[in-house]
């Protein structure tokens, strides 16, 4: 009786802690998961807006290129955006800035130019305005042009925080104006996406401020959107100001919220000048695709094991410590063996992916190779052949100077201030390449027109020029740029051809200049 009682005691407590151990397991695993959710969700938030942020710079930089903005200019620019390609976008408006005195005049300019009827209604109070010129809806309703949205307090501080920083701004959260005809239960807590337009007046004169792209977003579907993509109905999540009024964006999908507090998850991110904290619970769904209902079923099973044990412990007493040693030592060198392989492969991948990124990308700036530049032009120019497709060859003007008297290490660090100065000049889908000593290609793919190319080429030139600082020292290079278009059955290597060319015409006629191939003679 004794020994029955000793094993029955015995038992309870190996039952116990197994299932401790199993539950402890299940909520690491759960939580392991629950992490894994959270960087996708946040890199997945942070990815939706910076895909926004580049539309509407994009976008600012295609307005502010054009001489006399017109409403059918306007349409055109945003006629390329579906609503399906941006959830949760409920339009995007063009706004400029004015003053009272200037009301008149900025009225009958802006009807003159196809905003038929356009009446600027200011707010009372104010000595500066921003008024929707032209807006595009998606889905829903337009904003009516003339809107003066100064007097939304959060759509004004995101347009100066635009205007001041020169760079996108976001607002924090409030109901839109143009979801102000909708039922209360349906109206969401929503953001805009502010973005200067600067216009160029000349080489010799600073860009000039003239108004704004604004793009409105409701939250819950931005959010949900999101959430269906990276989050598989696993988890709910709310976007909280932490830093201005807690404002909130909420996406709940559907399923129940579990109540395990160690499992809620917190990711700070900064979007458009502000920040954001994201806090994402799991779901009971999250739950049940993990081991954590092993607990009980551990708990049956030794409280099962423990009275047959209880019942034959005299019979199998030696068996079964022999039988427990042998799997024990089996399954950790098993366990061993695993964590291994899982090591091995995990540096193989490694590995590979350095071997991939070598074999592509210049060591020294990090840019694309000529390997890399040759796949990428013939895909351009191969795939969608009627998209124009631009090429900059750029030869740096001086390197050869600051290399013979500041050192082949000042060269280097130059060569790399140039490589960052075009990654942040160009757009996201431009691909730089640096083509060898101080030579550098540009591809352009799906430009409106020719004349883009000769902007982004002036922008280069205007980049390149300032001052590089190379141990206290001042090193002085420019850019001479040779432009070529993409025409009908040209290829890769033509289009080479004439962007060298007249790279070389560009360095005979005075260096630091552009030279477009197709106005050679």
């Amino acid at each position: 009786m004794m020994l029955v009682v000793a094993v029955l005691a015995t038992g309870g407590l190996i039952t116990s802690a197994a299932f401790n151990t199993v539950d402890r397991s299940g909520m690491r695993d759960a939580g392991r998961l629950m992490d894994r959710y959270a960087d996708d969700l946040s890199a997945g938030v942070s990815d939706r807006a910076a895909h926004y942020g580049d539309i509407l710079h994009v976008l600012a930089a295609a307005v502010g290129a054009q001489s006399s903005l017109f409403s059918d200019d306007y349409a055109r620019l945003t006629a390329g955006l579906e609503s399906a390609r941006l959830p949760g976008v409920a339009g995007i408006s063009f706004v400029v800035p004015a003053t009272t005195a200037q009301l008149g005049t900025v009225q009958q300019n802006w009807r003159a130019r196809g905003a038929t009827g356009l009446m600027l209604r200011p707010a009372p109070g104010k000595a500066e305005h921003a008024f929707v010129i032209f807006d595009r809806a998606f889905g829903g309703n337009a904003v009516v042009p003339g809107l003066d949205v100064t007097h939304i307090p959060q759509l004004d501080n995101a347009l100066r925080r635009a205007w001041q920083g020169h760079t996108l701004a976001v607002s924090s959260a409030f109901h839109l104006v143009r979801d102000q005809k909708l039922p209360e239960q349906l109206r969401q807590s929503s953001i805009v996406f502010a973005e200067p337009i600067y216009t160029t007046q000349g080489s010799a004169l600073p860009d000039r401020f003239a108004g704004w792209i604004v793009m409105s977003v409701r939250g819950q579907d931005f959010l949900s959107q999101i959430l269906l993509d990276r989050g598989q109905g696993a988890i709910q999540a709310s976007v909280t100001e932490s830093d201005e009024n807690g404002a909130v964006l909420t996406a709940v999908r559907p399923g129940q919220r579990a109540q395990q507090g160690s499992l809620t998850r917190h990711r700070t991110l900064f979007i458009g000048q502000r920040r954001w904290q994201i806090t994402m619970w799991p779901t009971t769904r999250l739950l049940e695709s993990t081991d954590r209902g092993m607990s009980w079923l551990t708990l049956a099973a030794g409280a099962v094991l423990t009275l047959l044990l209880a019942a034959l412990t005299g019979i199998l007493a030696g068996s079964r410590s022999r039988a427990l040693r042998k799997v024990d030592q089996a399954t950790a060198a098993l366990r061993r063996d695993i964590a291994q392989r899982e090591h091995v492969e995990a540096r193989l991948r490694e590995r590979e992916q350095q071997l991939q990124h070598l074999a592509f990308h210049d060591p020294l700036t990090g840019l694309a190779n000529r390997a890399l530049f040759y796949d990428r032009l013939t895909h351009a120019l191969t795939a969608r052949p009627e998209r124009l497709v631009g090429l900059l060859f750029i030869d740096l003007d001086g390197f050869k100077q600051v290399n013979d008297e500041l050192g082949h290490h000042a060269g280097d660090t130059v060569l790399r201030a140039v490589a960052d100065r075009l990654r942040v000049a160009l757009r996201a889908g431009d691909t730089i390449t640096r083509f060898g000593g101080d030579e550098f290609a540009i591809i352009l793919d799906g430009l409106a027109t020719a004349a883009e190319a000769r902007t982004t080429a002036e922008r280069v030139i205007a980049d390149v020029q300032v001052p590089i600082d190379v141990a206290g020292t001042q090193a002085r290079v420019s850019a001479s740029i040779g432009i070529a278009i993409s025409r009908a059955g040209a290829a890769a290597d033509d289009l080479v051809r004439d962007a060298d060319t007249a790279m070389y015409v560009a360095k005979s006629n005075g260096k630091n200049r552009y030279v477009e191939a197709g106005l050679l003679t």
